[in-house]
């Protein structure tokens, strides 16, 4: 009699992104396909989900959300910079107060993971003159930042947090 292991009876491949999900999610936690079709908008009760935010992780509309780069995001969090599953909560050009971001992050069992792009001797410790994005629009970020990341589930409660800590950035 051959084995089968359990644990692979209960996933599927998303038909989207290709990644595993469980067999009893509602929609794909990498891409927020809809498994099923009873999945409503948030917003217009009426109406089918198109898909379901992967940070809210509420079904929306294609009024109120969208795909962006093979995810579906609500509208509210359509502007997130994400990179393999993690999402940007928080930048800053101080190492320290990045750290210390971070570390508030883990203590609250959070996974966070800090990220910089510093790539040039004056960005390497020198005065940040960098205030712009690389095609010369400003967009609140700085180039040379250190960006605190969370794995997309976590995004509203590592908010919250540093929220709570006057740190939200």
């Amino acid at each position: 009699m051959e084995k089968t292991d359990k644990a692979s009876e209960d996933k599927r491949n998303c038909p989207h992104c290709k990644s595993m999900a469980s067999m009893s999610d509602d929609f794909c936690p990498k891409c927020g396909y809809p498994f099923k079709e009873e999945i409503f908008c948030t917003n217009h009760p009426k109406d089918a989900a198109e898909g379901a935010c992967i940070i809210c992780c509420s079904g929306y509309c294609s009024i109120c959300g969208g795909w962006t780069s093979g995810l579906f995001l609500c509208a509210a969090h359509s502007d997130y910079e994400i990179y393999q599953g993690m999402a940007r909560v928080y930048g800053i050009s101080d190492a320290a107060q990045a750290q210390h971001a971070a570390n508030c992050l883990e203590q609250a069992h959070l996974h966070p993971f800090l990220y910089s792009r510093k790539a040039t001797q004056i960005s390497l410790g020198g005065p940040e003159y960098t205030l712009f994005r690389s095609s010369g629009e400003y967009d609140g970020h700085i180039i040379n930042e250190i960006k605190a990341m969370v794995p997309v589930q976590e995004v509203i409660r590592a908010e919250k947090i540093l929220r709570d800590l006057d740190l939200s950035g």
